[in-house]
Parts: structure tokens; C-alpha cells; sequence
């Protein structure tokens, strides 16, 4: 589980740790993403409220999620398998804008009635959002090595 070390990471430390804090925790939240997607791909029920949830909350959250806990353990001098402009701000922000922008242009076109393709229900109800939980969850659990000072020179 991730620790909770600053007041202001609270509610993310929170959100991580309920939803894949646990391999128990996580294997509930992959499944309700699945499951909950598939129902409502598929036209199992074809409500706009939870197109919305499924396609557009829930993959913005675990994008969030994910690219600021990249962002907190960069800054614990962790070395990840990101690029160093994902690691710190504006980087990070930015590629979390850029996604949460994306989304919300294909739900608004999905919701809306112009572009109802079962596949992009499927790519933004199950793939995504399952994609970026697991990568929240190994990110989770990876030990990953601290940087070393020679790999850095000083700027």
C-alpha cells in the first residue's frame, strides 16, 4: 500500500489505495471496470449516465492517478520508465490534460449520437481504463531503483 505522507496527497494516496492498494483491491476494480463495461458496450444498458462514468470518469481518474503517482515518485527520486518531462510539471499536467481532453471529445461525440461504434465503447469503457489501472497498479508495486547522482549531472 502507498503511504500517506503529505496532507495534500491525501485524497490521491486515498483513491490509489482503495482502488489497487491490495492485489484484492485491484482484482475488484478490474473486474467492475470489465464487467460494467461490457454491459454497457454491448447495449446491455444504454444509459448516457453511465457512458458518462464508464467512459469518461473512470479513465480520467486512473489517468490522474497514474500520472501524478509518476509525478510523486519522481520527486522521492525514483528512477521510472517514463521520460523525464512526464516525471515534472508542466509535463505531467499536461499529458493529463491532453488525455482528459481526448476523452472528452470522443464521449461528447458518443453521447451525443453522432458516433455510437460498439469498438469505441469497448476502447473507452474497457481497454483504456483497464490499461492505465494495471499500469497504476505495477507502478504500485514495482520496486523501482532511486536514481543514482552520476546518472544526473548537475544541470
Amino acid at each position: 500500500m502507498l503511504p500517506t505522507s503529505n496532507s495534500s496527497n491525501k485524497l490521491l494516496t486515498t483513491l490509489i489505495n482503495a482502488s489497487v492498494g491490495t492485489f484484492r483491491q485491484y482484482q475488484i476494480t478490474f473486474w467492475s471496470q470489465l464487467v460494467l463495461g461490457s454491459l454497457y458496450s454491448f447495449g446491455f444498458f444504454d444509459s448516457r449516465i453511465a457512458g458518462f462514468i464508464l467512459g469518461f470518469v473512470m479513465p480520467v481518474m486512473w489517468v490522474t492517478l497514474t500520472y501524478r503517482y509518476v509525478f510523486i515518485k519522481a520527486r522521492q527520486n525514483v528512477r521510472l520508465p517514463f521520460p523525464d518531462w512526464m516525471q515534472k510539471n508542466p509535463g505531467n499536467t499536461l499529458v493529463i490534460v491532453i488525455d482528459t481532453i481526448f476523452l472528452a471529445l470522443i464521449w461528447s461525440m458518443v453521447l451525443s449520437g453522432l458516433y455510437s461504434a460498439t469498438w469505441v465503447k469497448v476502447m473507452f469503457t474497457i481497454v483504456f481504463p483497464i490499461l492505465t489501472l494495471s499500469m497504476l497498479r505495477n507502478l504500485l508495486i514495482y520496486p523501482f531503483a532511486e536514481k543514482n547522482d552520476d546518472e544526473n549531472p548537475p544541470e
